[in-house]
């Protein structure tokens, strides 16, 4: 079961060099655009890359795993899927993703109001120092329930009563 954590672990690492291109990509497109030179509030900010950049990853992570072979791109070549024990395996895969990015939405809302009040050279409120480290501790918590679990969940995945496991051949031809 220990390859399982090292599968999940490349999986991961497969799927986020996916996000880093398309990431790259949209910044690509920001400074064709000039984009750059929009006086954004924090609040509109927010919207802006939850909508460009944060929602379509998330959605290829809920597609893919919902779907026939339950498995991202990374997961498809690691061969493992996403299992859920439940009779409705689908709200559990967005409750899943939901949980898994959460995370990352709250460090960019804290990167997104960090940089107003430092630009306006105000002090940082403790709040969005909170909303910046916050999401450390729960990333850490998140990969030790992943080792402790062998690689099967993480606590997500066990609020979600969904489970990571190898996938046979049969499976990956459907």
């Amino acid at each position: 079961m220990e390859k399982l954590i090292f599968r999940r672990l490349i999986a991961y690492s497969l799927d986020y060099i996916i996000i880093v291109i398309y990431a790259l990509l949209l910044f690509g497109l920001t400074v064709i655009l000039n984009l750059k030179e929009l006086a954004l509030t924090p609040i509109s900010g927010q919207f802006l890359g939850f909508i460009t950049l944060t929602l379509p990853v998330f959605l290829y992570f809920f597609l893919s795993e919902k779907g026939s072979r339950r498995a991202t791109i990374g997961k498809r070549i690691m061969n493992i899927s996403v299992f859920s024990e439940s009779d409705s395996a689908k709200p559990r895969i967005l409750q899943r993703n939901i949980l898994k990015f959460l995370p990352w939405e709250i460090a960019h809302t804290g990167v997104h109001w960090i940089v107003f009040y430092s630009k306006y050279e105000n002090d940082v409120p403790i709040w969005v120092w909170i909303l910046l480290i916050l999401p450390q501790i729960i990333i850490v918590i998140y990969l030790v329930s992943i080792v402790i679990s062998k690689g099967e969940s993480s606590i997500y995945d066990k609020i979600a009563n969904s489970k990571i496991k190898v996938t046979s051949v049969q499976q990956r031809l459907l």
